[in-house]
C-alpha cells in the first residue's frame, strides 16, 4: 500500500451517494435505513486492485447537486454553479471522481453533464480517473415479463432510456459506466476495484539493468582488451 488516492463523489441530491459509500465500507445499509442530506463528509477505504494489491482511498462525499430542470431550474442552475466550485477547488488535490445518478430520474443524469465538462476544463493536463455509477435504488414492477402485448411500466421505460443515453455518453467520454444497487454490496465492488486499479497503475521497471548491459558490452570490445 503506497499513496492515499483522493476521490470526490458527486451527483444530484437523493441519488444514493452516501448510501453507496456506507454500504461499500460498512455494509450496514438496508431499505429501512434513514437517510439525511449530506453537507460534506469523508470516508477512508482500503480497496483491492485487479492486481491483488490493497490501496487506500479517501472518498469525499459532497452535497447533492440540485436538478437543472423543473420549476426552479434558473435558481437551481445558479446553485449548481456554486457547488461546482468545490470540484474546482479540489482538482489540485484530487486524483479521481465518482459520478452517480439514478436512472429513474433523468434529471439526475443531466446534472452530470456540466459537471464533467467543468472537471475536464479545469484539470489542465492532470490525469483524473472518473467512473459513472447508475444507482438503481428504486424497485421497479417485477411482474413485468416483456412478453406478448404487455406494456412496460413507465418507470422501467424511463430508466431504460436514461441508461441507454448514459452508456452512449460514457463511451463518447471514454469513461467506465457501471450499473449498481446501493442495497447490494456485491454490486459495488467491481467499480471501486476498477477505480483503485486506475488510480494506482503498476510502476515502470527501472532502466538500470539496461544501463549495466551497455557498460558490459563496452568493456568487452576488442580495443578494450588491448
Amino acid at each position: 500500500m503506497g499513496k492515499t488516492s483522493r476521490v470526490v463523489v458527486c451527483g444530484m441530491a437523493g441519488v444514493g451517494k452516501t448510501a453507496i459509500l456506507e454500504q461499500l465500507i460498512f455494509g450496514n445499509i438496508t431499505p429501512s435505513t434513514e437517510s439525511y442530506p449530506t453537507i460534506e463528509d469523508i470516508y477512508v477505504a482500503n480497496v483491492e486492485t485487479e492486481r491483488g494489491t490493497r490501496e487506500k482511498m479517501r472518498l469525499y462525499d459532497t452535497a447533492g447537486l440540485p436538478p437543472l430542470s423543473g420549476p426552479n431550474a434558473s435558481s437551481n442552475a445558479f446553485q449548481q454553479q456554486q457547488q461546482q466550485q468545490l470540484a474546482k477547488q479540489l482538482l489540485g488535490l484530487t486524483e479521481g471522481y465518482v459520478l452517480i445518478y439514478d436512472p429513474a430520474k433523468p434529471e439526475s443524469f443531466e446534472c452530470l453533464l456540466p459537471l464533467k465538462r467543468d472537471i475536464d476544463k479545469n484539470r489542465d493536463k492532470k490525469e483524473v480517473a472518473t467512473i459513472v455509477l447508475a444507482n438503481r435504488i428504486r424497485v421497479f414492477n417485477s411482474s413485468f415479463t416483456g412478453s406478448g402485448n404487455e406494456t412496460p411500466p413507465p418507470a422501467n421505460l424511463t430508466a431504460a432510456a436514461t441508461l441507454n443515453k448514459a452508456n452512449t455518453w460514457a463511451l463518447k467520454e471514454h469513461i467506465k459506466h457501471f450499473e449498481v444497487n446501493a442495497m447490494e454490496r456485491a454490486s459495488l465492488l467491481e467499480p471501486f476495484v476498477y477505480l483503485a486499479t486506475k488510480l494506482n497503475p503498476p510502476q515502470n521497471k527501472s532502466s538500470f539493468p539496461q544501463l549495466s548491459m551497455v557498460r558490459k558490452s563496452i568493456s568487452n570490445r576488442p580495443e578494450a582488451a588491448q
